[in-house]
């Protein structure tokens, strides 16, 4: 009698009660709450993917201005098709930065179903990392908190950017980097580097990356935050630099003109 029943506990996100099974009770419901579970995490990893790749891309392109304000000149120009007829097309910017912002809003709503939302999910948390004390826990507690500061941060810079892009460049940029200030700026750099590094070191133990070798991706990662946050701190340090000189200078703040158009 034993052999006629299957174990099916694998397909469900949370296994069925025996008297659930034995009555046949809302087994197809919970087999289709469980692939939709299952494509949400495919979502959350994809989308975490593009965004972490997307970090190294970003200070690549924002850490050209330490090579000279025409170099950084270019490269928005590039990215706004300017090498296409010699115009500068701003609607380019808006559908880039937006596609990066949606990604970011599908990327923040899968990952809150594994949010802890109340009390005792928290305390759970505590206890749990105080009998452990395993260092992927404190990773994970480290995303959480970032992603926590990231929420209130994300939107504010993404906005000035959809909304005026013709202020993308070395000078407007400056500026807005200066009012900002260094405090923001630094908070924004060293939450979303921790955030990204630490979710790609997951992603890589998930997908089992160099065997799953935990110590050689924590090295890695450690490696990364680093670089990233130290080149990200010379890149704000020269936008902030450059838009204190233009904002004491008391003159009229305009869009740069560049010495060297690499695309004329």
């Amino acid at each position: 009698m034993a052999d006629d029943f299957k174990d099916i506990s694998h397909l469900y996100k949370v296994t069925p009660s025996a008297k659930t099974i034995i009555d046949g009770e809302d087994l197809v419901e919970t087999k289709q709450k469980s692939k939709a579970y299952a494509w949400c995490d495919v979502l959350q990893s994809v989308t975490g993917l593009i965004l972490g790749l997307f970090l190294f891309c970003h200070m690549a392109f924002t850490s050209s201005i330490q090579l000279g304000k025409d170099t950084f000149w270019n490269l928005v120009a590039l990215s706004g098709g300017y090498p296409i007829d010699g115009e500068e097309h701003a609607w380019m910017h808006v559908v880039l930065i937006g596609a990066i912002t949606l990604l970011v809003i599908i990327h923040a709503l899968m990952a809150l179903r594994r949010f802890p939302t109340s009390y005792r999910m928290f305390h759970n948390i505590k206890s749990q990392y105080q009998f452990i004390a395993h260092r992927d826990t404190t990773l994970w507690i480290v995303q959480i908190v970032t992603a926590v500061i990231l929420t209130g941060m994300v939107f504010p810079h993404v906005t000035p950017m959809l909304t005026d892009p013709h202020a993308i460049g070395p000078n407007l940029s400056s500026v807005h980097t200066y009012h900002n200030g260094l405090l923001w700026t630094f908070v924004f750099l060293v939450a979303t580097e921790l955030h990204g590094m630490i979710g790609l070191y997951r992603l890589a133990v998930k997908w089992d990356v160099l065997a799953g070798n935990r110590e050689a991706l924590r090295k890695i990662m450690y490696c990364l935050i680093v670089l990233m946050i130290g080149c990200g701190s010379l890149t704000m340090w020269t936008y902030y630099s450059n838009g204190k000189e233009l904002v004491e200078s008391g003159e009229p703040i305009v869009k740069y003109e560049p010495v060297n158009n690499w695309w004329k």
